[in-house]
């Protein structure tokens, strides 16, 4: 093995954002310790910092469709990384191999696992996770096989998931050698200096289980002459109708909103020129929403994840402004409505991941998600929201039913939060770990390739309790 070691990165795509974001850091922070090669299953644009580092391989890409010879196409890529690279990967770093966005790449890291390969498997999201369509279509193509190849354990395969609870549920099915790598954070260029507008920025891409619809809440309830602005809409065309009813629906009501403002304004501006920035997101894989807004000096608002969050805590973060749950009474959403849809949508939930149904579900998560006659808003689907939004701006008076919402800011905790992102969760911490990682990694013998119990990892996640209608 050469010195310095040679690192093939693998990834459905580098459209920009979440995952991308993550290479382009890593790549960064490695400098010229590594030998870097990016395979991915769509050619990242020209003018892309990764694009010389980039060969694109198409099976890798997003696809419904199977691909029969998946170990033909697993020594295929084998061949391509070895002739751009001049020798054999020492590590294959697969990012999200399970997430069923295709069928190709976890038969890619079963196959490279059998072929003595040295694998960092890196989870953000995991198909089990409110993805019920992903399962479906892993277990469509895969079959009897889903079981015995999804999570690959050996002494030469290692897991990198990004927070604490996915280090707990992968160390829980099984999984000998999990290693948590939390995200580095870095803040972005100043181009102006703040102008102290009165705006309220969501700093991200408007998907579902980014809950749009809590955000336009709050729209309603600020104080006046406040504008809240999402800053870009989805992509994914089926994510688009459900963006595009809350475009039509903040217009219905004149809500003081902005839409899409990434593609019209410089993002770094939108940010620098809020007066702070929030998160109404109900589920993430990293969090860097709660992070990243302190290095820009700004008060983060709105919805904290505490199962994400509890690393953050435990470094000493501060997010004691945000709230765990938004509970609206049901009266305003609709009780017999509401109660239809949830076991609707978790019998379908469950037939998705081909789990047997039973009553006693829908009656757990009955008594998990109401309480004193109260339901968190941030687990109603899109339609229930929009009765509670319509009910509140019809009756103003009840609006004091709710907290307020907190516009001032704290400067001592943006200044102590800042020093702990800047300390705990830069570039630097990021390469020395990652970089430890890869090298202790290759100092593994290939051995034997077992499985670890996926069923018992859907299990983990598949809890009546944790049950949202946005992440259906």
């Amino acid at each position: 093995m050469s010195e310095k070691l040679a690192v093939a990165i693998v990834h459905y795509h580098l459209r920009p954002g979440g995952v991308t974001r993550v290479i382009e850091r890593a790549v960064k922070s490695l400098g010229d310790n590594v030998d870097v090669l990016v395979l991915t299953g769509e050619a990242p644009a020209p003018d892309d910092s990764l694009t010389p580092l980039t060969e694109p391989f198409q099976p890798l890409e997003y696809s419904d469709d199977p691909l029969p010879e998946g170990g033909k196409l697993a020594e295929d890529l084998r061949f391509t990384a070895r002739c751009l690279l001049g020798r054999d990967p020492d590590i294959w770093h697969i990012h999200n191999h399970s997430l069923g966005k295709n069928s190709f790449t976890p038969q890619l890291a079963w196959h490279l696992a059998n072929a003595g390969c040295r694998l960092l498997l890196q989870p953000h999201d995991f198909a089990e996770d409110g993805r019920p369509e992903n399962y479906e279509l892993l277990r469509k193509h895969l079959g009897g096989e889903l079981e015995n190849i999804l999570y690959p354990i050996a002494d030469h395969i290692w897991y990198a998931p990004i927070n604490f609870r996915d280090k707990a549920f992968l160390e829980a099915i099984g999984i000998p050698n999990v290693h948590e790598l939390p995200n580095a954070v870095t803040a972005l260029p100043c181009t102006t200096p703040p102008c102290g507008a009165r705006t309220i920025v969501y700093p991200a891409r408007a998907i579902r289980r980014k809950n749009l619809g809590e955000f336009l809440l709050w729209s309603l309830l600020a104080p006046e002459n406040y504008r809240f602005v999402s800053t870009l809409a989805p992509q994914n065309p089926v994510w688009q109708g459900y963006y595009n009813k809350w475009v039509e629906f903040a217009e219905e009501l004149d809500l003081p909103v902005e839409f899409d403002a990434g593609r019209k304004h410089d993002f770094s501006e939108l940010v620098q020129n809020a007066e702070a920035l929030i998160s109404t997101s109900i589920a993430e894989g990293f969090g860097l929403a709660f992070l990243e807004p302190w290095l820009e000096g700004k008060m983060l608002l709105g919805r904290n994840i505490p199962e994400i969050t509890a690393d953050f805590a435990d470094e000493g973060l501060d997010l004691s402004t945000l709230y765990t749950a938004l509970p609206v009474p049901l009266e305003w959403v609709g009780e017999r409505k509401f109660f239809k849809i949830l076991e609707a949508a978790m019998k379908w939930s469950y037939a998705a991941y081909s789990k047997d149904w039973t009553p006693d579900y829908f009656e757990q998560a009955k008594t998990a998600l109401v309480s004193d006659g109260k339901v968190d808003f941030g687990i109603l689907d899109e339609e229930l929201q929009r009765n509670v939004i319509r009910h509140l701006a019809e009756n103003p008076a009840d609006r004091g039913l709710l907290p307020a919402f907190n516009l001032s800011a704290n400067e001592t905790l943006i200044g102590n939060n800042r020093k702990i992102v800047q300390e705990r969760y830069s570039l630097k911490a990021y390469g020395d770990r990652l970089l430890g990682i890869y090298r202790r990694l290759a100092a593994t013998e290939p051995g034997t390739v077992s499985a670890s119990n996926a069923n018992k990892l859907l299990g983990k996640f598949l809890q009546p309790r944790r049950f949202n209608l946005l992440r259906t």
